[in-house]
């Protein structure tokens, strides 16, 4: 892939110095206590943090300079969009769950795991971070009437990009999928 098919775009090029190089870009790909993984044109590169950051200042999708040639990471690039939510605990604190996302694609089924109260909230994280939500409700085939649940979904919000409904098994079913791949 190009930085361009991992999501590089001018917002984020903008805040590179005039002749930095981008071959030291990377867009996180994991975190995990006390390292995250990075994925470039080249492929993914493990990553370690500069002394004083924690995993909790990353986020999977967030853009990162490394050290030329090496796998320390120097700085984290403004956010275009931050998906978070409040952390566990008695705190007030917020949890970064990803970064410099376009699109969320809210998955859920067509049984009796349906929640109208979590895809409510889950749209709402989407929309107050300024990310475009996509429903996309499975096991079509587990229920007589789809259309119920998607009607449902479709209720949630009229700031929905899309509520797509499949059973996953039917290749051609994920055809509506494709425009965000």
């Amino acid at each position: 892939p190009t930085l361009l098919d991992l999501g590089w775009r001018s917002f984020f090029a903008d805040q590179l110095a005039p002749g930095e190089p981008t071959g030291d870009v990377l867009r996180i790909a994991g975190v995990i206590r006390t390292s995250a993984n990075g994925i470039s044109p080249d492929g993914e590169v493990p990553l370690t943090f500069p002394p004083g950051m924690s995993a909790g200042e990353l986020a999977i999708g967030d853009w990162v300079l490394c050290s030329p040639g090496g796998h320390r990471i120097v700085r984290v690039l403004e956010r275009e969009s931050t998906l978070s939510r409040r952390a566990a605990g008695s705190e007030a604190k917020s949890q970064l769950i990803a970064a410099n996302l376009d699109t969320l694609f809210i998955t859920t089924s067509c049984n009796s795991d349906f929640n109208l109260a979590r895809l409510e909230r889950y749209v709402a994280l989407a929309l107050d971070a300024g990310i475009a939500p996509v429903i996309v409700l499975t096991k079509t085939d587990e229920t007589p009437d789809p259309d119920s649940y998607i009607s449902q979904a479709r209720d949630v919000s009229d700031k929905l990009e899309a509520v797509i409904a499949l059973d996953a098994r039917e290749q051609m079913q994920m055809q509506p999928l494709r425009k965000w791949c």
